[in-house]
């Protein structure tokens, strides 16, 4: 009798065999989540333009009074409201430099939050099989976006309410996908897919 030919044993698991952990997954959807809310507080911030730059002025002389010295203007000038504020404002030429610091801000905190949230959002992408480098880089700018995400959660205005919902997302996000991307499941499978090739 004649045996038939075999294949030799594969020296590892096929590729198509592996199963995704859950905590990969979780990783995705979760460093997905922040970098799209830096996303959203940014493209909020700069498609306002001078229109929610006069907003966030006006609602920092009516809610800050005192970080404008608004109360000294008032008294100055017999002023009686933030209308009264504004009027003097523009009759000495400041409201325009007011509306340019506040629009200079917003692009400042968008900036900031783009800078950082972009490339989360790149490796996130790349880390879809678990790629150790990946991981490392969504870790790192997913550290920096803190400061980026934080800046748009202090932000203490009615006005740019947005802003603040979408840094408060960014931050716990943030956090969450830098635990995530060293759980254990996230190694083995990462290890387990490099042998198998």
């Amino acid at each position: 009798m004649t045996q038939s030919p075999t294949a030799p044993p594969m020296s590892g698991t096929p590729k198509s065999a592996l199963k995704r952990p859950a905590t990969l997954l979780a990783l995705l959807v979760i460093s997905g989540i922040s970098a799209l809310s830096g996303l959203v507080g940014a493209i909020f911030a700069l498609s306002g333009g001078r229109g929610l730059a006069e907003q966030y002025a006006t609602d920092v002389i009516n809610t800050n009074p005192e970080e404008l010295g608004v109360n000294e203007l008032l008294e100055l000038t017999g002023g009686s409201g933030t209308g009264d504020v504004i009027a003097t404002l523009k009759e000495f030429d400041m409201w325009d430099t007011l509306i340019s610091a506040a629009q200079g801000e917003l692009i400042l905190k968008s900036v900031l939050l783009l800078i950082f949230v972009v490339p989360v959002l790149l490796f996130t992408l790349f880390a879809i099989n678990g790629a150790t480098w990946a991981r490392v880089l969504i870790t790192i700018f997913a550290v920096f976006s803190l400061l980026g995400h934080l800046i748009a959660a202090i932000t203490d205005s009615q006005v740019l309410m947005t802003l603040q919902i979408m840094g408060y997302v960014g931050l716990v996000t943030a956090i969450i996908a830098i635990v995530l991307c060293w759980l254990p499941a996230n190694g083995r499978y990462a290890k387990a897919r490099k042998l198998a090739v």
